[in-house]
């Protein structure tokens, strides 16, 4: 039996787990967190998964093949937990601009999920908008992070896998055959992580009572975004991006002025949505890309780590990948632009 340590037990160590668990016999996994399953970023992202981030909304790289291998996933927990954990009626992006629009107009005709909508259609579709068109992404999803993560992670325990609820350190971990180390922020106290060139920022979302009137049935991006949640009767608000910041913890005033603003610039009835709660989270980020950072470190200790906004476009690809490697024992498993 090959006993895996695990580091962090939100989406990046849960995708990996159940892949590597998923693919054959012979494994023995325990994922350490302090926090718990989805304790951290994870647990209060957005939900919003799609391949075309960015002003320009380009296809991220290998956009089509990590959300086919999301969507698995979100599958599984669902089937497990026995209840959606996903709404999937696409998503919608807005243009803000001139050159948004033509950028978005010309993508609508390149890729076969992306639908044009002229302004019309948009403000009768989203109630209280502004009067601007977008594109209608048909395989977005918009998912419910605690639901998936609790799915994932009984798909998971139901196939052995165990979590212990403290920190770890890579040098306590000596029992363990493989080490993982699959944290977020929650890297940073780990000394062999030192210098794989990740940054920080710190997100903040507002959980909201919506309007009676406003249900489009669908999220909506501008220049922040507003996310459904599996209650009908609220939504989220978001986000903020802090690269600077002093505490880790709420900042209800700071992130209010700060997503109101966002918001506001796509749906001016944004005062109609009332803020119930503040949620935060601490993102890692590759420096140099937008990609992750997988690989090996040394001789039994490899790395899963930097997904930043786009943990759920690619846990589940990544997760696979790493668990291939990790298999055969072969890290050029791993894709070269990604890895250490």
């Amino acid at each position: 039996m090959v006993k895996i340590a695990i580091i962090g037990a939100g989406f990046s160590g849960l995708g990996f787990c159940y892949h590597l668990l998923n693919k054959k016999e012979g494994y023995e996994v325990t994922l350490f967190d302090p926090k718990g399953v989805g304790g951290g970023a994870s647990g209060i992202a957005s939900g919003l998964l799609h391949p075309y981030p960015g002003q320009s909304a380009r296809l991220s790289w290998e956009g089509k093949k990590a959300m086919k291998a999301a969507v698995s996933l979100i599958d599984v927990a669902g089937h497990a937990l026995g209840e959606r954990v996903a709404h999937e009626g696409g998503i919608l992006r807005l243009a803000l601009d001139e050159k948004q629009e033509k950028t978005f107009q010309k993508k609508a005709t390149e890729e076969d999920d992306l639908e044009w909508w002229g302004a019309e259609k948009c403000q009768e579709r989203v109630k209280g908008a502004h009067f601007c068109p977008g594109i209608f992404i048909r395989s977005g999803l918009t998912v419910h992070p605690h639901l998936y993560l609790k799915g994932l992670w009984k798909a998971c325990e139901t196939l052995g896998a165990r979590l212990e609820k403290k920190a770890a350190i890579v040098e306590d971990l000596t029992s363990f055959d493989q080490v993982i180390v699959a944290a977020g922020s929650g890297i940073r106290k780990l000394k062999e992580c030192q210098d794989l060139g990740i940054t920080y920022n710190k997100g903040q979302l507002l959980e909201c009572q919506k309007p009676s009137y406003f249900n489009p049935g669908f999220s909506v991006i501008g220049k922040g975004y507003l996310a459904l949640s599996n209650d009908q009767g609220k939504c989220y608000l978001g986000s903020t991006y802090e690269h600077e910041f002093l505490t880790e913890k709420p900042c209800p005033g700071t992130a209010t002025e700060e997503i109101f603003s966002r918001v506001g610039k796509f749906l001016p009835s944004y005062g109609l949505f009332k803020p119930t709660q503040c949620l935060t989270g601490v993102r890692a980020t590759n420096r140099k890309t937008y990609l992750p950072v997988v690989g090996r470190l040394k001789e039994n200790l490899w790395v899963l780590t930097a997904m930043g906004s786009r943990g759920l476009l690619y846990h589940s690809f990544m997760g696979k990948k790493l668990a291939a490697a990790i298999s055969n024992n072969d890290e050029t498993l791993i894709p070269e632009k990604v890895r250490i």
